[in-house]
């Protein structure tokens, strides 16, 4: 069976710094048309640092979003221009005030298929260098937490930490790193 929709036009409704928002509208394999609302958010990267220690070093800050604050990986925006690889190791050394000398890709995914074009890179940091501080952008306020690994997914298992990229890049160091 096709389960293929045909896009036929789209409808630009928000354009902000961030993100923009489409309605767009595609025929269904049965032959109907229907509306799809879709959010366009910036390329992500997300970083799990781990030191010659098995620390994890994470950031805590408050998400509007949710209402709440979270323990999260170092992540953020891909800029115009930048490769993956660069936004990781500023990002990095931004949120966490580590420079990692060594960045392995892990994964990519799309944090939201049913309604979101966004999608996430995810690097494991290794040989993190200290800087004299972190370098945080103006309005970002971050603590950083660090902890022992096996602690940081003990608390991803029980619901304490609840951010998808660092859900899954826990899991996937666990599952291909952790003996």
């Amino acid at each position: 069976m096709d389960l293929t929709e045909t896009f036929l036009r789209k409808q630009r409704v928000y354009q902000g710094r961030y993100l923009r928002a489409e309605v767009h509208t595609v025929r269904l394999p049965d032959g109907k048309e229907t509306t799809r609302e879709i959010v366009t958010p910036p390329n992500a990267v997300g970083i799990l640092p781990i030191d010659e220690n098995e620390q994890v070093h994470l950031v805590r800050q408050y998400r509007s979003a949710i209402q709440q604050l979270t323990l999260e990986i170092p992540a953020g925006v891909i800029d115009e221009g930048e490769k993956p690889l660069e936004t990781a190791r500023r990002e990095c050394s931004e949120e966490i005030g580590f420079l990692p000398e060594k960045l392995d890709f892990l994964f990519m995914y799309y944090h939201s298929v049913g309604f979101s074009t966004g999608k996430i890179e995810v690097y494991l940091g290794r040989e993190l260098s200290a800087l004299p501080a972190q370098n945080l952008d103006d309005g970002e306020f971050i603590e950083v937490i660090t902890l022992p690994f096996e602690e940081a997914y003990q608390m991803a298992l029980t619901g304490k930490i609840i951010d998808s990229k660092t859900l899954l890049a826990f899991l996937w160091y666990k599952q291909h790193f952790c003996i």
